[in-house]
């Protein structure tokens, strides 16, 4: 299931719990840990996993034996020592160490830290041996019972949603978009004719040579009461950073699949089960590359059936009833069509808030709500120490010519504040409405009711307006100041866009170019733009974020 949201401070979250960023990314980051339930959940199991290895050692600590008296003489005993040595190879091995007159204890104690080395090289590669297990198996079942061809549905970050055949040849593509996640997936050197597979995850698995894996037991969405298993894998090597892969242990079929590539782009894979009426009707014909809004019913009509399956016309009202209080602005994780229901997934909300949730979509049918209750993450003192103003001063050229101009690192510090809540007030609202726009392709709207696409414009021109009142405070702050440090930048204007979901796409796009380049002035990331030139780039970054802007709410309007 793919996230409702993308920003999240993966990277940080470990240097966070070590108290090692800078005050203003630490209280960024806890900012967004208060509203983000899911990397609440994150920090708290890196506590947990931090704790259990502290347990680990002590636990050893605690068995190895003490050191024993000093042995008057050891001669008698080195002929039974090499005897006994002599039956493993281990000791055998470690025989020399006698000989050498190394005292009884300090070969105890090296013995000891062996078998707690070797204990721990174990563990660690637990999880690599059971994922490179159950793919050897998924991998040989596929071999011996092949699939016939199936219908699967593509997700990415970039392109709409549409479904394909597996099993059957690439040339079929047919449409842009299935054509683009090709391309991604022969850069990667992953097969595109069976991507929802085993035996391609363990290919690309194979050829990666710093990997690390985790193996978890998830719930079978469509079957609650049955559990999957979820392989994931992270590469330090080529064009994928993250691939995971859900298995159906019953006869290690894959379910679904998640690819996340070094440049942020990702592609999500799902299998799309086949009903009877679609397998009498030979499915197997369909075309790769079909829009995959095609499979579900149509927009909801005005007398609605209890039997009925819930449509993109329902998913609509649940995501403007989530929007009235505000939870669409980073709370849930995903809301989407799945099983006939409109399921809303929010893990880590307090009960308070998820009972204003159950309250907001009561009146909705077809709504599935699933929350994940996460316990309250302690601050460690250190972390809580970095949130308060310090008296060092900034790391970066162009940061610290930014205090120089601001007088005092007081004021730098209480600039960078204002500038960091506008930013993260303003990717919200980017966020919100190219979530709508990936949601609601221009072919959706085409089977939406006139009162459901009233609606839908309404919801994406609420997102579009208050992001248009944070990019000019923004702008009120940061423009200014850009030009005394002598940033200039030509007017931009937009090239057009033939529709709002395109537009708001550019929108997306801009605002990551600003969110880097302010973070770069600020000192709270590094980049390889100079200090004379970032001034100028991020007037022209905020140039352009405004003119997507307004020529996406003109194509609203």
């Amino acid at each position: 299931m793919s996230s409702f949201f993308e920003r999240h401070p993966e990277q940080d979250l470990v240097r966070y719990f070590d108290g090692e960023l800078s005050p203003r990314r630490a209280r960024k980051v806890s900012s967004h840990l208060e509203a983000c339930g899911r990397c609440r959940a994150e920090l708290e199991e890196l506590q947990n996993t931090l704790a259990e290895c502290a347990s680990y050692k002590n636990v050893l600590v605690a068995q190895m034996p003490p050191a024993p008296e000093p042995w008057r003489d050891l001669n008698r005993d080195f002929s039974r020592i090499d005897e006994s040595l002599a039956n493993t190879s281990l000791l055998g091995r470690l025989s020399p160490l006698v000989h050498s007159g190394v005292p009884r204890w300090a070969f105890v104690a090296g013995l000891a830290g062996l078998i707690v080395l070797l204990s721990l090289n174990q563990l660690r590669q637990a999880p690599s041996v059971q994922a490179a297990t159950l793919l050897r198996k998924a991998a040989a079942v596929s071999q011996t019972q092949p699939r016939p061809a199936h219908r699967i549905r593509v997700r990415s970050s970039r392109q709409p949603d549409f479904t394909r055949m597996a099993g059957v040849q690439a040339a079929l593509v047919q449409v842009a978009q299935a054509q683009a996640v090709a391309a991604l997936f022969q850069k990667a050197n992953w097969d595109w004719n069976d991507p929802l597979s085993a035996r391609s995850f363990e290919q690309w698995r194979d050829r990666q040579v710093h990997k690390t894996d985790e193996v978890t037991a998830v719930q079978n969405p469509q079957v609650p009461s049955e559990h999957l298993t979820r392989i994931r894998t992270v590469s330090t090597d080529g064009e994928v950073e993250t691939a995971s892969i859900t298995l159906d242990t019953d006869n290690y079929e894959a379910v679904s699949e998640r690819l996340e590539f070094r440049d942020a782009e990702w592609v999500e894979l799902s299998e799309i089960a086949e009903t009877s009426t679609e397998s009498a009707g030979g499915s197997g014909a369909e075309p790769m590359g079909v829009p995959v809004r095609a499979a579900e019913p149509p927009s909801r009509p005005a007398a609605f059936s209890p039997a009925e399956s819930a449509s993109i016309s329902d998913e609509l009202q649940v995501l403007h009833a989530l929007s009235g209080i505000g939870a669409d602005l980073g709370e849930l994780e995903d809301v989407s069509l799945s099983g006939g229901k409109v399921v809303v997934t929010a893990p880590g909300l307090p009960a308070r808030r998820q009972s204003e949730i159950r309250e907001a979509v009561a009146n909705l049918p077809h709504v599935a709500l699933e929350f994940t209750s996460v316990a309250p993450v302690s601050v460690p003192s250190a972390v809580a120490a970095a949130k308060g103003p310090t008296a060092g001063g900034t790391t970066s050229p162009i940061a610290t010519r930014l205090e120089k101009h601001l007088g005092s690192h007081a004021e730098f510090d209480r600039f960078s504040t204002q500038l960091l809540d506008l930013e993260d007030a303003a990717m919200k609202q980017v966020f919100a409405v190219r979530n709508l726009a990936h949601k609601f392709s221009p072919e959706d709207e085409k089977r939406l009711g006139a009162d459901d696409l009233k609606l839908l414009h309404e919801l994406s021109r609420k997102h579009t307006a208050v992001l248009a009142e944070a990019v000019g405070s923004m702008e009120t702050v940061l423009l200014p100041t850009l030009s005394s440090l002598g940033g200039t930048a030509a007017s931009v204007h937009s090239a057009g866009h033939a529709n709002w979901q395109s537009a708001a796409e550019d929108v997306y796009r801009s605002g990551r170019q600003v969110e880097e380049l302010m973070s770069q002035m600020l000192g709270v990331a590094q980049g390889k733009a100079s200090s004379n030139v970032l001034p100028s780039d991020l007037m022209a970054a905020m140039n352009e974020l405004r003119a997507n802007l307004d020529d996406c709410r003109k194509t609203l309007n």
